[in-house]
């Protein structure tokens, strides 16, 4: 088919892609400190990195932020807050670089994250997507990071898991839960249990983590079958299918 001519008109306005190239996603409008942008800005990239020394490297850009202090928080914190809201993946490494730097005084940035409201589902209509469950996703990270300030003796960190123990969301609540179970005291755990006793949730206490490769695995091939049943499922019968 012979294309079209640049003196042809159009009857409509084409469709046009404009890319725009930028080095990071990151406004930086409260830090004036141009090395330690960099190093966040290192730090982000290097987490997503491949290759056999992306570990390495990804480790080695974390000691070096965590030389200058936990007052890098803010500035994490406050990049996290500027980037658009359906910014979710570059949102989830900040925040998962805040569960990784491992500061005591991480206690606050996290709870202010857990504590934003989660905002109206977007994709109401979709299978694939969902906006609230990337906001949850991002929240329980944070989470995670509490579990990991906890477990490092923290007490703040454990008040706020006993806190969001009776958060709104269920994922968010049972990962307080969770945790909070894994790395409390013994009267943190008396507290949380008087608590789901309260609110008649004792039953999240016996959800448990289990690894991935001791969880127990769907019987069959393409078509999943009870346990009970020693062989594959047939596929369907096609023919059988009305019109």
């Amino acid at each position: 088919m012979p294309s079209k001519s640049f003196d042809t008109p159009f009857l409509a306005t084409p469709d046009t892609l404009e890319i725009r190239q930028a080095e990071h996603p990151f406004s930086f409008l409260n830090s004036k400190d141009e090395k330690l942008n960099a190093l966040i800005v290192e730090a982000v990239n290097r987490m997503g990195g491949v290759g056999d020394d992306a570990e390495e490297n990804y480790r080695r850009a974390l000691n070096s932020l965590t030389k200058r202090g936990p007052s890098v928080l803010d500035v994490i914190l406050a990049e996290y807050e500027n980037l658009p809201e359906d910014s979710y993946l570059d949102r989830w490494s900040l925040v998962q670089l805040i569960v990784e730097l491992r500061y005591p005084e991480a206690v606050k940035s996290l709870n202010r994250i857990i504590a934003a409201r989660i905002p109206a589902e977007k994709f109401r209509k979709s299978h694939d997507m969902s906006t609230v469950a990337e906001e949850v996703m991002i929240r329980t990270t944070a989470v995670e990071g509490l579990v990991r300030l906890s477990a490092d003796g923290v007490v703040e960190a454990r008040d706020v898991l006993l806190k969001y123990a009776a958060h709104r969301t269920f994922s968010i609540r049972r990962a307080c839960v969770q945790g909070l179970m894994q790395t409390g005291t013994d009267d943190d755990k008396r507290k949380l249990r008087r608590l789901l006793k309260e609110r008649k949730e004792e039953a999240l206490l016996k959800i448990k983590q289990v690894d991935v490769r001791s969880a127990p695995q769907p019987i069959g091939g393409r078509f999943v079958v009870p346990a009970q049943v020693k062989r594959e499922a047939p596929p369907p019968d096609l023919r059988a299918t009305k019109e």
